[in-house]
């Protein structure tokens, strides 16, 4: 018969660290986003493409096109839980998206005191406050300055000279029509960039990178930026 099995007794093990002290700072989650933002469309590879906003810094975004892409970003923008207030010279065309907006949407021939209040997170709040302009004159960039603010200035020829424009970081460039525009603002390189644009596609420039874009439009949103009107093909708006 085997002897019982005995445990050794250990000497308590010496009081330790499992890592090195650390700085608050070092010991604090930070989070950042990869692409976050709203939904664009899909690009040559096949992955989405998003637009910044909205965004904890705020920011402001420049788009070469008509006026319909406003009200686009608008519906999408409303949908990511933001406030819009749309300064626009054809309000009578953002009937469709006021219907489905209620009171989160505010249509004026003017910028007038925006924000109409203190923007925040979107689950907090009222929300982000996001301010779409089509008039001839671009807004102050000035007004994206704070957290939760997002300004879009939808143009077919900005004005020479223009502080909003020459300091955006995005801009959208939506045919191949806006290359002559796209090359005066941005290089010549943004200028062939998009005159190679295929039928239905449209140009992202941020960051010192180009890319082609596929633009998605739901059946929903177009019958919303349309009202009245024919239904046209997916990812073929019309409109001003």
């Amino acid at each position: 018969m085997s002897s019982p099995r005995t445990i050794p007794e250990w000497e308590p093990l010496p009081a330790t660290r499992w890592r090195p002290a650390e700085t608050a700072a070092s010991r604090m989650l930070t989070l950042a986003p990869v692409d976050a933002g709203v939904h664009l469309g899909t690009g040559t590879a096949g992955q989405p493409v998003t637009l910044p906003a909205p965004t904890p810094e705020g920011g402001c975004l420049g788009v070469l096109g008509e006026s319909l892409f406003g009200r686009l970003f608008a519906l999408r923008l409303l949908a990511a839980g933001a406030r819009v207030t749309a300064a626009t010279r054809v309000p009578d065309q953002w009937r469709g998206v006021a219907l489905a907006a209620g009171e989160r949407l505010t249509v004026g021939d003017g910028v007038g005191h925006w924000p109409r209040h203190a923007p925040t997170a979107p689950s907090a709040g009222e929300g982000p406050a996001a301010l779409v302009c089509d008039l001839r004159r671009p807004p102050s960039a000035a007004l994206a300055d704070g957290p939760w603010r997002t300004v879009l200035h939808v143009t077919r020829n900005p004005p020479r000279r223009s502080a909003f424009w020459a300091g955006l970081r995005t801009v959208v460039v939506l045919d191949r029509q806006f290359a002559e525009v796209a090359e005066r603002l941005l290089g010549a390189g943004a200028g062939t960039f998009t005159r190679a644009l295929e039928p239905g596609r449209i140009a992202v420039f941020r960051e010192g990178r180009a890319e082609s874009v596929a633009l998605d439009l739901s059946a929903g949103e177009n019958a919303l930026l349309t009202p009245g009107r024919r239904h046209r093909e997916p990812g073929r708006p019309g409109g001003a």
